[in-house]
């Protein structure tokens, strides 16, 4: 399979063909969740990308303001070991595997249909900020590479 560079094309047409190789028992490379977890914790935060949750902190936060310079660096994600365990997932809201990889088409499709509407959007919640189309989708492409790359479907 080639994975393409554009952003676009890889979130319509790779994501799904790549999560179809996911199965319930596969292990992650590193990190705690399982392939149940990631699948919908990234559909979640895509879907995430086209709200206003609360109002604007004026000035952003500290942590809003850290985001936004991730953002502006590439938004180059890292694996970094928490103290965590899997007893902090959180609980799973789909039934199965296969029915969490149908809800990140719907994100995916949700997402960009949401900016298409209306190219002046800016998503707003307390961690992100305010942000606009182009930096979420910078950020929701290397979250899904990065996560993709977590269960070994996408070379780093």
């Amino acid at each position: 399979m080639s994975i393409t560079q554009n952003k676009k094309d890889f979130m319509h047409k790779d994501v799904m063909e790549l999560l179809s190789k996911l199965n319930s028992d596969s292990s992650p490379e590193f990190g705690l969740m399982t392939a149940q977890h990631m699948v919908e914790h990234l559909s979640w935060t895509l879907k995430s990308c086209t709200k206003r949750v609360g109002e604007v902190e004026k000035p952003p936060t500290k942590g809003q303001v850290g985001f936004q310079k991730f953002i502006e660096r590439g938004a180059i994600f890292q694996y970094r070991p928490s103290d965590k365990t899997k007893e902090d997932l959180p609980d799973l809201k789909f039934k199965d595997l296969k029915s969490a990889i149908e809800q990140v088409e719907v994100a995916i499709e949700r997402f960009y249909a949401h900016y298409e509407a209306n190219p002046t959007f800016k998503c707003y919640n307390k961690f992100f900020g305010e942000l606009d189309f182009d930096q979420l989708e910078l950020f929701n492409y290397n979250h899904y590479r990065y996560h993709l790359g977590q269960f070994g479907l996408l070379e780093k």
